[in-house]
């Protein structure tokens, strides 16, 4: 008889919607700041950070609003550097040398070197200025509860990739970001979806690599690809693995 009487439910719906709005109460910065501060990345700041990708070495170096990055490679007994700053403009010197580079190959060498050393900061990069972050609520991968948070780029500082779209899945216990995916439109366009593996700290420092998965679609809703990853519909791509990480 309890549970017919109005003011019992109406103290039960008060419930729920206080619940409702706690949940609500998340946002995209927020959010961001929990993983920075989970993964310890703010700690690259004013120092040097160094890893291996591939054949290629990098070097991050980054204060609260500049960076310089540094890509270098041997070809034929000659060292390549490409440098980017991040007031755009890129260098590209050989043994110590600049040398001239066209402008489309700039634009493509900025990309590349901006690609993998964004990807390797994560979640710091989420707070330049030209992320936009929103949440987008939570869900659950593989029994794990996750906050969804949805990044997007102005076009004034998002550089030349300022319409590509993420999304970053962190876990509600650990606050890392343990999967993220993106669509992009170089190239042809597409999507992708990582899954964060190999968790190790260098000091404070969280890194990870990542399993690089895509779906047969590439119009596929970043959305529904957690769904498509615990049901095996991605197909594995490639794995990203970084090396000899030293922060100094």
């Amino acid at each position: 008889m309890a549970a017919n009487n109005p003011i019992s439910i109406l103290f039960l719906v008060l419930i729920f919607l206080t619940g409702c709005r706690q949940e609500s109460n998340h946002n995209g910065d927020e959010l961001v700041n929990k993983a920075i501060a989970a993964h310890g990345m703010e700690k690259i700041l004013d120092k040097e950070l160094r890893f291996n990708f591939r054949e290629h070495s990098y070097t991050a170096v980054r204060t609260s609003d500049q960076y310089t990055y540094t890509r270098e490679h041997t070809i034929d007994g000659s060292t390549i550097s490409d440098i980017l700053h991040s007031s755009g403009r890129f260098e590209r010197m050989v043994n110590g040398m600049e040398i001239e580079v066209p402008d489309s190959m700039a634009v493509k060498y900025s990309a590349s070197v901006n690609s993998v050393l964004y990807f390797m900061q994560l979640p710091l990069v989420l707070n330049d200025k030209a992320a936009i972050k929103s949440y987008l609520g939570d869900i659950t991968i593989r029994n794990n509860t996750y906050h969804t948070v949805k990044v997007v780029f102005t076009e004034e500082d998002g550089g030349e990739d300022f319409q590509d779209e993420f999304r970053y899945w962190i876990n509600s216990e650990s606050m890392e970001i343990d999967y993220l995916a993106y669509s992009y439109l170089t190239e042809g366009g597409g999507v992708r979806f990582r899954e964060a593996i190999n968790k190790r700290r260098v000091g404070d420092i969280l890194f990870q690599d990542y399993n690089n998965y895509k779906p047969n679609d590439k119009s596929t809703p970043l959305d529904s690809l957690p769904d498509m990853f615990e049901r095996g519909e991605l197909k594995l791509l490639s794995t990203i693995e970084n090396a000899e990480i030293t922060v100094e």
